[in-house]
């Protein structure tokens, strides 16, 4: 009889358990897709012509699609009095959930540019459809020569559609992981398209040689018209089941990590 008693509490208690949780689960309004960007690093200097850089990195980290992701600088002197502003797109135009892409602000002005102390950053963005990925860099490498940083690789289109316009995009970090320059290129400035299954070589030349002390190493991403990359880290997702059971499920996705030391 106590036995029984025992076992009756238990169920009774599990039971009103489960009940308080489905009933809070059923209250919980639905999570609704959110857009946000954010600065992660910057750095302003002096190219070898005399003019003005501002080169940095942003992170969508909301849960959303974003393009048109513009980057306003606005330059001021040592006394605080306002000399110039630009801005210009990020070198991904699209930004799924997550992902980063470098930027480059040149104030082409050298009489400006000398005169530069210190500005400010801000970013606008818009809210996207995401887009499929159809894009993989199978390999890559790097060297120094006359000054110059190379890279050389190797894309594939992994889609089942012509990439259009594809273009490799290379971000420099210093030892302490801030942006210190950022380059792109197209495959071809007359052909840049991919086949489906089509690989094509690819280079992109750090050009000014003024910059490479301070480069540590550098991370990969590209896009098409229509494709973007296989991201550079694994992406999780989890569920939550509440009825006889709680269980979380893990799905891990294809991982590439492109971020590799310069040689």
């Amino acid at each position: 009889m106590m036995i029984e008693l025992k076992l009756s509490k238990s169920v009774l208690s599990m039971s009103i358990l489960l009940a308080v949780l489905v009933a809070h689960i059923s209250f919980i309004s639905p999570v609704k897709a959110a857009a946000n960007v954010d600065i992660l690093s910057h750095t302003g200097y002096l190219d070898s012509f005399g003019y003005y850089h501002v080169v940095g990195e942003v992170q969508n980290v909301g849960d959303q699609a974003v393009n048109f992701v513009k980057i306003e600088v606005v330059f001021y002197d040592s006394s605080n009095v306002e000399i110039a502003s630009r801005f210009d797109l990020t070198m991904l135009y699209v930004l799924l959930a997550g992902r980063k892409s470098p930027f480059d602000i040149v104030l082409l002005d050298a009489t400006q540019s000398a005169e530069v102390d210190h500005y400010s950053l801000s970013v606008t963005f818009l809210a996207a459809s995401p887009v499929p990925i159809g894009l993989e860099i199978l390999s890559h490498s790097s060297y120094v020569d006359d000054g110059y940083i190379n890279i050389v690789g190797e894309i594939m289109n992994i889609a089942t559609e012509k990439a259009h316009n594809v273009k490799i995009i290379a971000t420099y970090y210093d030892a302490a992981g801030d942006v210190v320059a950022a380059m792109l290129t197209y495959l071809d400035p007359i052909q840049s398209d991919l086949d489906p299954g089509e690989t094509e070589p690819f280079e992109i030349l750090l050009n000014d040689e003024d910059r490479t002390p301070y480069v540590d190493t550098y991370e990969l991403t590209a896009e098409s018209t229509q494709y973007a990359i296989i991201p550079e880290s694994p992406t999780w997702a989890s569920t939550l089941l509440v009825f006889a059971v709680l269980a979380t499920a893990l799905v891990i996705h294809k991982r590439r990590l492109l971020k590799t030391p310069i040689q």
